[in-house]
């Protein structure tokens, strides 16, 4: 036969127990590769996953090395086992840095200088056949059964000391974790970290000293059934279950409390501000949740899922708990509860909500004890010039009349306008896509606009509270119409001269109202705006005997109670206000409606 295995009648008890040690070390980690696939395990995990299939080919090759008799094909398995070792090499650099959190980029400057080297040593090996420089020599041995003796070449040097390198830099990974965590992992990580060092010595032994048993045979593969065998027992002990989190990169830089818990609800670390939910003192890593903190653990089983929000009392304080996914790639890897005091801010909207309800019971007392005399002296003043008649008394004037007749109109647009402000000036709790062309026109058919003409530009919709739209759109109406000049030679008779009004009077103000991306412009092309810009939306301000000063406050309030914010251009010969904030759908670019 042409080979032999070591273990039949033609086997060596040296070859019989090295073929043995890499049995146990390819078992070992395949039993860790079925493991993991037939878990949920989370990508950081799964970055195992490469290293333990090459580890496996490299031992799997190693084997099949030293039991192939023929010399002219045992010679190319050296070289193959040689390349799988590079390979396993560069996947666990791969492991360490994924399951670490770090980037695996090339650009990343360790990454390319890594790589850079492990390329240079692979094609040493590729082009050894001919140049000699990675195996120098490679030699048939034949004591005690035959096998090939491996010289240390300048690349086969090179690529030793860069694998180390490697290999020591993900071990630094590791051990960081193991010491910046309280994750459950910990423990088994360590092992991990013991037994991948543990095996590294047959390949450093190799480098220093021969070993006698098989002289200048390389040993490094011999280390794969010790790193195994802590690969096991790793996973035995939850290594396998959910990536670690580091503490100082998430845990410790918030100051409310956080709880991470893995999918069966075990609580795999936490922040110190968190232990005082917990019904004892102390770390409670590997413990379930709902025996340290039942009403933690009630949170987090809420049937609305990750994502939740919930809130509980404890020792008088109120307390907010948001229940987030942990993510790793596309698997759910457990859950993080963060939990924060929120005493003062429930208190403050608890007293907030009194007060708005005081100030509607306010609006709602004084529109009801104010009308009523209104209507008294409105009913008395026309009852007067009933009496009066047409042809007055000598020394009665009827102006007086129609002045207390303007007042009382005055007064119950105040208090329509007060009443407004008070029952919409609060934050809008929901809002819904308004159709912006209707809601324009609808509030254009709201107000005496006379013989000013409409444009709307840019049609599409708003997200906003249609009511309080609506509020901001008519009193923007209604300020433009009463305070833009129609005179002859004015803005507005020239743009109707030019244009012709809607409805075919040949004068007007011209009103534009355009959507934009993220809000809208209302302008006119009346004589613009002769007042302080920076008083324009105060309360009472006005720069006409018969305003109320009290329309420009009501679009600002009604737009602030959306989150919005309203501006005057400067620039604009007449007067143009900007809201912004919105969220809009702008359908067309430009369409132009005449006036309704």
């Amino acid at each position: 036969m042409s080979w032999v295995l070591g273990l039949g009648p033609e086997g060596h008890p040296v070859r019989a127990v090295y073929l043995s040690v890499l049995l146990v070390g390819i078992v070992g980690i395949g039993l860790m590769n079925t493991w993991i696939e037939r878990g949920q395990s989370t990508a950081r995990i799964r970055a195992v996953l490469p290293l333990n299939t090459a580890a496996m080919a490299w031992a799997g090759v190693a084997a099949i090395e030293l039991g192939v008799a023929d010399p002219a094909v045992g010679r190319w398995f050296v070289y193959l086992r040689t390349a799988l070792s590079y390979a396993t090499v560069v996947a666990f650099v791969y492991f360490g840095t994924v399951y670490s959190g770090r980037s695996t980029s090339p650009r990343r400057p360790f990454n390319a200088i890594f790589l850079g080297g492990m390329v240079v040593g692979f094609l040493g090996l590729v082009t050894d056949p001919w140049l000699g420089l990675h195996f120098d020599p490679l030699v048939l041995a034949t004591d005690p059964f035959p096998y090939y003796r491996t010289g240390f070449g300048p690349m086969w040097q090179l690529s030793f000391l860069w694998s180390y390198l490697g290999i020591g830099v993900s071990l630094y990974y590791l051990a960081e974790l193991v010491a910046t965590s309280q994750h459950r992992s910990r423990r088994p990580l360590l092992v991990y970290i013991v037994g991948t060092v543990a095996g590294l010595v047959p390949g450093a032994v190799t480098f220093i000293a021969e070993v006698p048993t098989l002289p200048g045979y390389d040993h490094t593969v011999l280390g794969l059934s010790i790193v195994s065998v802590a690969t096991c027992v790793g996973a035995w002990l939850g290594m396998v279950e959910i990536a670690p989190i580091s503490r100082d990169r998430l845990l410790e830089t918030t100051g409310d409390g956080l709880v991470v818990c893995d999918r069966d609800g075990t609580v795999v670390d936490h922040n110190g501000r968190a232990e005082a939910f917990f019904a004892d003192e102390g770390s409670h890593v590997g413990s379930p949740l709902a025996a340290v903190s039942p009403v933690l653990a009630s949170v987090l089983d809420d049937p609305t899922g990750a994502g939740s929000t919930a809130e509980f009392t404890d020792d008088g304080r109120r307390y907010s708990v948001v229940v987030s996914p942990v993510t790793d790639g596309e698997t759910v890897a457990g859950s993080a509860l963060l939990i924060r005091d929120v005493t003062e801010r429930t208190e403050n909207r608890r007293e907030l909500r009194r007060q708005n309800e005081q100030l509607d019971e306010f609006a709602s007392s004084v529109s009801h004890h104010l009308r009523n005399p209104l209507q008294v002296a409105a009913g008395q003043t026309e009852l007067a010039r009933e009496r009066i008649g047409a042809s007055p008394p000598a020394g009665v004037e009827t102006d007086r009349l129609d002045d207390l007749d303007r007042a009382l109109d005055r007064m119950t647009t105040i208090i329509s306008d007060l009443r407004t402000l008070a029952e919409q000036g609060k934050s809008v709790e929901a809002t819904e896509p308004v159709a912006f062309e209707s809601a324009v026109r609808t509030a254009w058919s709201h107000v005496d606009t006379g013989d000013a003409s409409l444009t709307v530009e840019n049609d599409g919709t708003i997200d906003a509270d249609r009511s309080r739209l609506l509020s901001v759109l008519e009193n923007l109406i209604r300020n433009a119409v009463e305070h833009g000049s129609t005179s002859e030679g004015s803005q507005a008779s020239q743009h109707a001269a030019e244009h012709g009004s809607a409805d075919g009077d040949g004068g007007g103000l011209a009103v534009t109202v355009r959507l934009t991306d993220d809000g809208f412009a209302f302008e006119d092309d009346g004589r613009g705006i002769d007042a302080d810009h920076e008083q324009l939306f105060d309360y009472g301000y006005t720069t006409s005997s018969d305003g109320t000063g009290l329309g420009l406050r009501i679009v600002e309030t009604m737009a602030e109670s959306h989150g919005w914010s309203v501006g005057v251009d400067p620039e604009h010969d007449g007067a143009r206000f900007v809201v912004s904030g919105a969220v809009t759908n702008v359908e067309s670019a430009a369409v132009e409606e005449p006036e309704v």
